[in-house]
């Protein structure tokens, strides 16, 4: 590190043309890549393309520990605003920066352990599930493939499995995190164990850079995917029966509720209960018989189908008819066949008791409002609660322990030549959609769908965990080296 620094030559405010990039990718294993670098266009891409705007002066590949202590070295001797990357899945755009891109998506490795699994913070949902399916292992995983351990897990990280395993941060054992001044150190229950409990919910890209999550996975062998399909005129009565029967109902169901407009500005939406199922595909059955009766209305679809736990996932994933290598955006390897979203947003409200009429029917009132072609509509319930709400609020520093679901809205637009109108256009609509949350929700919303419009996000995401938040950021990275818009400070 220091021979970086010693052959910098710049000034403290690192302008343009100051810093000594060779000597940067001199001292990496990994790549550097600059603006003039063939490689720049797709190294600077996040998920979502309305952040390409964004220019990062550097993306820097790290592919050991050493690497990001050097990245960090270099940043911190030329005031290099530098923003750690996994999967670059951020709402927000808090995965990109105007100076440095601090990419860790090669430490991608799993390791199986006796009782634990070690994962590199750039391992993405399905090459973990390729790695342990085999083993009969899995982790607590979230619904998008190529969503890493970096950011999912610092989050809480929500999955199919959520009720019935807990959250996915509530299995992490340990975690070996780069600090802001170069030092590497173990956060666990016995070490530096108020880091630990900020990692553990605090959200990625606060407290230093992790490089490899200790967990503890669990055993899955089978899933029973599950999909009943119902006509938009009975969206309100499907909503209500949903509610309660989640609530009320099995930790075996990994449920989910989605109302979708391909295009808003054709057709009517598709109303979908969908979900994977931990038991037997008997039980489940009588399940959705029961909640079909209490909609009141014949589903016009209804699937049930038990497969490996492995094969149900890809299924989950979008990616059923493809190989794990082409289940990646494209991009990531050659055969790579999962394609970027042009834009996107996502708001959400999280909820302890089931939403009355009055509150749906506002819900799907905004829902179908001010239509426009080429907006991708998708109103979104999903099931939390049981192992999870089983731990105390501020036993980690995820506190939404008393959530049994949430609701949000999502917009995408299906031009990737999109104007400044549809922008404008679809933000106007996401955030009057968003006003119709919160009468009936506890005003919390889920970290990991970061939200930038939030203007009460200390609240929402941490509510009486931010102070604590605060006191372990000062003690790890009292300059606030990490920084972005809604950050701990």
């Amino acid at each position: 590190m220091g021979a970086v620094a010693g052959t910098a030559g710049a000034s403290a405010g690192g302008e343009s043309g100051a810093a000594n990039w060779a000597a940067l990718r001199k001292h990496l294993t990994g790549d550097l890549v600059l603006p003039s670098d063939t490689g720049y266009d797709q190294a600077h891409q996040l998920s979502m393309g309305q952040f390409d705007v964004v220019r990062p002066r550097a993306v820097a590949y790290c592919e050991s520990e050493r690497d990001v202590q050097t990245v960090l070295a270099f940043a911190r001797d030329h005031a290099l605003h530098t923003v750690p990357r996994s999967g670059g899945h951020s709402f927000g755009g808090y995965s990109t920066s105007p100076g440095v891109v601090l990419d860790v998506s090669r430490l991608n490795q799993v390791r199986v352990r006796p009782s634990t699994v070690v994962l590199g913070p750039g391992v993405q949902q399905v090459d973990a599930l390729e790695a342990l399916s085999p083993l009969g292992l899995s982790l607590v995983g979230g619904l998008c493939p190529n969503v890493c351990a970096g950011g999912f897990l610092q989050g809480g990280g929500i999955g199919l499995g959520t009720r019935k395993f807990g959250m996915a941060s509530d299995r992490l054992v340990s975690a070996s995190v780069v600090l802001a001044d170069g030092r590497t150190v173990r956060a666990s229950e016995t070490e530096h164990p108020d880091l630990f409990w900020a990692l553990r919910g605090g959200g990625g890209g606060n407290f230093g850079v992790v490089t490899s999550y200790e967990v503890t996975p669990t055993r899955i062998p089978s899933i029973v995917n599950y999909n009943v399909g119902f006509p938009w005129d009975s969206a309100r009565e499907v909503i209500r029966a949903w509610q309660h029967w989640i609530v009320d109902g099995s930790r075996d169901n990994g449920a989910a509720l989605g109302i979708q407009y391909g295009d808003a500005g054709t057709g009517v939406p598709d109303v979908l209960a969908h979900g994977g199922w931990f038991g037997s595909k008997e039980e489940l059955d009588k399940q959705l018989d029961a909640f079909v009766a209490d909609v009141g209305l014949a589903p016009i679809s209804r699937s049930v189908e038990e497969k490996p736990y492995g094969d149900g996932m890809m299924e989950w994933y979008g990616c059923a008819d493809l190989t794990v290598k082409e289940c990646h955006r494209v991009g990531y390897t050659p055969e790579a066949k999962l394609p970027r979203q042009n834009f996107s947003a996502d708001r959400n409200r999280m909820y302890s008791e089931a939403i009355p009429d009055d509150g749906l029917d506002r819900m799907l009132a905004a829902f179908v409002a001010n239509r426009r072609s080429g907006q991708f509509r998708f109103l979104s319930f999903f099931a939390l609660g049981g192992v999870a709400n089983e731990v105390d609020r501020s036993a980690t520093a995820y506190v939404h322990r008393t959530t049994q679901f949430f609701a949000g809205f999502s917009l995408g637009l299906l031009d990737p030549a999109y104007t400044e109108e549809d922008r404008t256009t679809a933000v106007t609509w996401i955030d009057a959609a968003f006003d119709t949350l919160g009468a009936y929700s506890l005003h919390e919303s889920y970290q990991n769908f970061i939200d930038p419009a939030l203007v009460d996000w200390q609240k929402s995401y941490y509510d009486e965990n931010y102070r604590r938040l605060a006191e372990v950021k000062r003690s790890y990275d009292p300059d606030r080296f990490f920084r972005f818009a809604q950050g701990i400070r």
